[in-house]
Order: structure tokens, then C-alpha cells, then sequence
């Protein structure tokens, strides 16, 4: 096969998956949290039509399924993945949470993340086939089966390698910027703010240098407004980062609400016990560079020094064996 027949195989793996992975990145989006919260909000309350039935011992209805929130293409690929015998929904619940901590708020990531993961990696896998098939000679041949292999490893783990490297530097970004959250709420409480007060001003200050740890507080401040639970408000931040400083924050908040402590002496002591560990962390740092300067040093300096010795005696030696 001619390299003309070579461009159809790699263009149609290419596009689909450039296309999945831009679906995957613009999908992180706060979008209409407040709106889905006040729904939650609003299906945990019972009304009183929902009393009399109970009262009545009716049996329970079918639940209805929750593709309310989605968007057009997501429900496309949800109608989709239903004729195919999959449980969205199941998928949507158990999966929801990993996509919270790679930093995809909306509920549509879960869909589009099955729909590539079940359906549009049969493209790509057609695609390295296809390239693995043509017969070449040479350099042409080892450079066909490294497309078709690297088509292969994208088709096979490329969504899971995405969730698990966004959710890794979402933890750095979030492991980076909590120190100075945690000053900055210590100021806050420090001045006679309320809890709620205090995580208002640290989004807003923070908005603009951390919108990652800005938007996880700012959606612990909505859900302390509007649901009836705070200590479930306070757990859902701890779950969603998945990070021992979120949840040893969460656990100082919830032993100054239980048992009526001083929040400010507390967050103090957090801050300095962070503030010491990320200085801990810079001096370790510092400590491993020499031995990784040690590797480029023997490998580009050590030459050019006996070069530079040992030269004017190479050139005396082969201008007398002349």
C-alpha cells in the first residue's frame, strides 16, 4: 500500500480521538452546580403528596433515570449505550467521584468516558490494524507497526491514562495552593468571621492565583447553604479531593462545630504544622539536587575536561607519529 493509503487509517484514528479527549477537557466546567444542588436539595424533601403515599404502602415506583441533567450530545451517547444493554445510570453513580477528583464537574464526562471506553475505540483499534497490515520495507515497515501500537495503547488505556494523569495534577495543584488557603482562612476566622463568611472571602481572594482550591471551597460553601447536613457538606470536600490536608482540615472543622472548640487555635496549629511540612518539602528538594546534577555533569563535562587535558597531548603524540 502506497503512503497516499496510509494518510485515511491514521487521519480517521487521529480525529476521533483529538475529538473524545477535547470533548473530555471541555467538559471541566462548574456549569450549573448551584442549580443541581438545589435539586438535591429539593428531591431529599419530602413533600406531602410523597407522605400519603408512603402512608398508603404502595409499592415503590421504577426510579426514574437521571439523564435531566445532560446535555444533547450526552443523551445521544446515553440512547446509545442503553440499546447496547449498559447501565448508565449505575455507571454515572459509582464513577461520578473519580470524575470529580480529575477536576470533570460535569455530569456529562461519565457518558462520554463510557461511550470512547465501549464504542469509539473500535475506530481506533480498526485504524492500527489496518496500519499494521501494509506491507513495507525498511524503516517505512518499523515506522508503520510504532503507529499502529501506539494507536493500540491509545485505544486500550488512553481514557484511563487521561482520568488518572488529570486527577494526579489536580492533587499537586490543590497539594501546591492548600497552604496558602489555609493562612488565608486562618486571617479570615482571626478577624470574627463566621465558617461560611470565611470560605466566601477565601474564594474570592483566591479566585483569580487558585481557581482550583477556590472552586472546591466554593462548592463546600454552597452545599453549607444549602443542604440540611453540614457535617455531610464538610465530608463531601474531603471525598472529593481524596488528600490527607483536606481531610484533616474537614476533621478540624468538624471537632470545632461537635465540640464547641476554639476554630482559630486549631486552624493555627494547621497552618504551622503545613507551613513547616511544605518547608520539610523544599529542603528535601534541595538536598536530592546534587546527586541528580551528578548524571548530566559525568555525561557532558567530564569529556569536555579530558578534552581539554588530555588534547595538546593527543595532537603532540600524532604530530610525532607523522
Amino acid at each position: 500500500m502506497s503512503d497516499a493509503g496510509l494518510i485515511l487509517p491514521i487521519t480517521i484514528g487521529i480525529i476521533v480521538f483529538l475529538l473524545c479527549m477535547i470533548v473530555f477537557f471541555f467538559t471541566n466546567k462548574e456549569g450549573s452546580t448551584r442549580e443541581r444542588l438545589r435539586r438535591m436539595v429539593n428531591s431529599t424533601a419530602p413533600t406531602e403528596l410523597q407522605k400519603q403515599e408512603e402512608a398508603k404502602e404502595e409499592p415503590p415506583a421504577e426510579p426514574l433515570r437521571s439523564d435531566q441533567d445532560l446535555s444533547g450530545p450526552a443523551i445521544f451517547c446515553d440512547q446509545i449505550l442503553r440499546l447496547m444493554g449498559i447501565d448508565t445510570n449505575s455507571f454515572r453513580k459509582t464513577s461520578q467521584l473519580r470524575f470529580y477528583r480529575a477536576g470533570l464537574n460535569s455530569p456529562d464526562a461519565p457518558i462520554y468516558f463510557l461511550f470512547f471506553k465501549r464504542i469509539g475505540f473500535v475506530s481506533l483499534l480498526i485504524a492500527a490494524f489496518w496500519i499494521f497490515t501494509i506491507t513495507a520495507s525498511g524503516s517505512t515497515w518499523l515506522l508503520y507497526k510504532l503507529i499502529a501500537f501506539i494507536l493500540a495503547v491509545l485505544a486500550i488505556w488512553g481514557p484511563e491514562m487521561l482520568i488518572r494523569n488529570m486527577q494526579e495534577k489536580r492533587q499537586k495543584i490543590l497539594l501546591r495552593s492548600f497552604p496558602d488557603a489555609l493562612d488565608l482562612l486562618l486571617v479570615c476566622v482571626d478577624s470574627g468571621l463566621a465558617l461560611d463568611g470565611a470560605l466566601a472571602r477565601v474564594c474570592k481572594e483566591l479566585r483569580r492565583a487558585r481557581p482550583e482550591i477556590a472552586q472546591e471551597l466554593n462548592r463546600t460553601r454552597m452545599e453549607l447553604t444549602l443542604l440540611n447536613d453540614r457535617t455531610q457538606a464538610l465530608n463531601n470536600l474531603s471525598e472529593r479531593t481524596d488528600m490527607i490536608a483536606f481531610r484533616s482540615l474537614v476533621a478540624t472543622l468538624l471537632q470545632s462545630e461537635r465540640f464547641g472548640t476554639s476554630l482559630t487555635d486549631t486552624l493555627r496549629v494547621l497552618s504551622e504544622d503545613y507551613r513547616n511540612s511544605r518547608l520539610m518539602l523544599a529542603e528535601e528538594k534541595a538536598g536530592r539536587l546534587p546527586a541528580i546534577i551528578t548524571i548530566p555533569l559525568i555525561a557532558f563535562l567530564v569529556p569536555a575536561l579530558f578534552l581539554i587535558i588530555l588534547g595538546p597531548a593527543i595532537l603532540q603524540v600524532m604530530h610525532l607519529m607523522r
